[in-house]
């Protein structure tokens, strides 16, 4: 039993002193990190079933397949966007068939498809509800065939 007791009083000293570390820190402005930070913790939007197109005008048939996640930063922007889901896919899916090989089969390629694909979904939500709720788009998996 004073074995216990020992760990126990070990446990606390190791802990006490972090928190009093923690407390003496100096106060640090936060106005401009409170700026740009989101209203709220971050809501995902996961337009489901995944995406699969066929893209590439020439030649053989390409394939994609992929998952997009939308971020919102509140429970209203996520019931409007889940809202017109099945315009956003709409729209999304006819920009990933308009792409070519090369936008697909490479990082900087996913990645300005990525932004152009964010900017098209935040201007559907323009136009639909006066305001583009849509903090970020992410890809959660993406796979082509060539």
């Amino acid at each position: 039993m004073l074995r216990h007791w020992k760990l126990l009083a070990l446990m606390l000293s190791l802990l006490l002193p972090a928190g009093v570390q923690a407390e003496d820190a100096p106060a640090t402005d936060t106005t401009a990190t409170d700026a740009a930070a989101p209203a709220g913790p971050a809501k995902y939007i996961y337009m489901e079933p995944a995406f699969v197109v066929n893209y590439g005008s020439t030649g053989r048939m390409r394939y994609l397949r992929t998952e997009v996640v939308l971020r919102v930063s509140s429970v209203e922007a996520a019931a409007r966007v889940s809202q017109h889901k099945p315009y956003l896919r709409n729209n999304l899916v006819m920009l990933f068939s308009a792409q070519e090989g090369e936008v697909m089969n490479s990082p900087q390629g996913r990645e300005s498809l990525r932004k152009v694909a964010l900017d098209e979904v935040r201007a559907v939500m323009e136009q639909l509800e006066g305001t583009a709720d849509i903090d970020d788009l992410y890809f959660s998996n993406f796979v082509v065939q060539n």
